[in-house]
């Protein structure tokens, strides 16, 4: 049940994300879904395997839909906070998406600890704030220096 219940919410995201008009070219969303996919995935993989401080139950549920999370969830949300992010013109607005997509993060990190998908151990609940902290703004760094490049330095956030 809970593995269905992941299931539908990336499903939900995945449709949400294909039905919402683009701000983006295709090689930047995918780019960005690769490098937000890679920064996840590191963290998911050095706090499991290095730190000990995430526990991934050794069952099949708990496995698969951490790897939809990772795969899917995370890096997808990640390039819907950059395509809202390009549209924002003041800082203000821009500040209120930032803050919120911090609280979108590490709810869901909460949700995945409480249903057992990603269980916390000797962690503290401003690493996760402060994960996404660092992470987001990083995010934004590589999609002006791809937007740079791609555009050769016009039409950046």
């Amino acid at each position: 049940m809970l593995l269905f219940l992941y299931i539908l919410l990336n499903a939900a995201v995945v449709f949400v994300f294909m039905k919402t008009r683009k701000a983006m070219h295709i090689l930047e969303i995918f780019v960005y879904w690769w490098i937000a996919s890679y920064i996840y995935q590191n963290y998911s993989a050095l706090c499991f395997m290095n730190f000990k401080t995430l526990i991934i139950p050794d069952m099949f549920t708990p496995k698969a839909a951490h790897f939809l999370n990772r795969m899917v969830l995370y890096p997808l949300l990640m390039v819907v906070f950059l395509q809202l992010l390009l549209r924002m013109s003041s800082f203000l607005r821009k500040l209120a998406l930032y803050i919120g997509f911090i609280l979108l993060f590490s709810t869901l990190d909460g949700l995945d600890h409480v249903s057992g998908i990603l269980i916390h151990a000797d962690w503290r609940a401003w690493w996760t704030i402060a994960l996404w902290v660092i992470t987001l703004p990083f995010l934004v760094v590589c999609m002006k220096l791809f937007r740079n490049i791609l555009f050769k330095g016009g039409n950046s956030a």
